[in-house]
């Protein structure tokens, strides 16, 4: 038996599925910070002791903003792991927003839950990356 690869990947849109009525857009509380946890995993959990890494930022907030905070935290080091030269997010890093995938870094953060759970994971060639 032979399946196409792209008939089993997530969200492809391959298989015909009933569509969902959309979602309400989450209300961002723009008036106070907006509590952030960070997970770091992978070879960026070794780079820092705290877990998780708790950010205070005004809501909105994108995922850049939270890089550049645990740049502007923790140093060049840690942000080399998770950026290129250009400052774009690595292709080895992956970025999940209360568990879904962000494709877009500089796209607004409409944090549902307080706190926003952001999960960082960089991948080694072993591991994919």
């Amino acid at each position: 038996m032979t399946v196409r690869w792209d008939a089993v990947v997530r969200d492809n849109g391959f298989w015909s599925d009933p569509a969902r009525p959309a979602q309400a857009a989450a209300v961002c509380d723009t008036s106070s910070p907006q509590r952030v946890q960070v997970w770091l995993f992978g070879s960026l959990a070794s780079a820092v002791e705290e877990r998780p890494i708790t950010l205070h930022l005004e809501s909105p907030f994108c995922v850049d903003q939270v890089i550049a905070e645990l740049g502007r935290r923790y140093g060049v080091a840690l942000l080399a792991k998770i950026t290129t030269p250009a400052g774009t997010k690595a292709r080895n890093c992956r970025i999940f927003v209360n568990g879904e995938p962000v494709r877009d870094t500089a796209a607004p953060v409409q944090a549902a839950t307080t706190p926003a759970q952001i999960e960082l994971v960089l991948l080694s060639a072993l591991e994919g990356g």
